[in-house]
């Protein structure tokens, strides 16, 4: 079948599971070594809290890894409008909506933020919500192209 619009898009992350290991080594020498020079001068509770700080680096990270695998699917087809919200494959949310009215919009909430909407009959979805607002001007271009497509295609018949 043939898409006029076919976009999956994933939130921004520059950093692996390998390179969070060699991040994680490079963090726990340096704080091991404070911590234990510490602990011999006798401060040991800074020991405990070396290795608290590391263990609470490591869970940010741990939690940030999880929410990079959340991700958004838009499909455009002859018919219909569809946003899958989805966790790695799994379908969280899925919303339809009919095209010939839709609004593709960059929204101002504050001076320093923005939001993409698509909105149609009253509903208003929010997308993209993880994207720099550079990548979310973009994509918001690639939709609304995609949408005057799907009109052209539709307007000439």
């Amino acid at each position: 079948m043939a898409y006029y619009l076919d976009i999956k898009i994933y939130p921004n992350q520059s950093l692996t599971p390998k390179g969070l290991l060699l991040l994680m080594f490079l963090i726990t020498i340096p704080a091991s070594f404070i911590g234990v020079t510490f602990f011999i001068l006798g401060a040991w509770p800074v020991l405990g809290f070396m290795g608290l700080e590391v263990l609470l680096i490591y869970i940010a990270f741990k939690v940030l890894f999880y929410k990079n695998k959340f991700y958004e699917h838009i499909i455009l087809d002859k018919e219909k409008l569809s946003i899958f919200f989805k966790k790695q494959n799994n379908t969280i949310t899925k919303i339809e909506l009919e095209p010939t009215w839709l609004q593709v919009q960059i929204e101002n909430i504050y001076e320093s933020e923005d939001m993409l909407t698509i909105s149609s009959h009253g509903k208003k979805i929010i997308l993209a919500n993880f994207l720099i607002p550079e990548e979310r001007v973009k994509l918001a271009k690639k939709i609304r192209y995609g949408l005057s497509e799907w009109k052209n295609q539709y307007s000439i018949n």
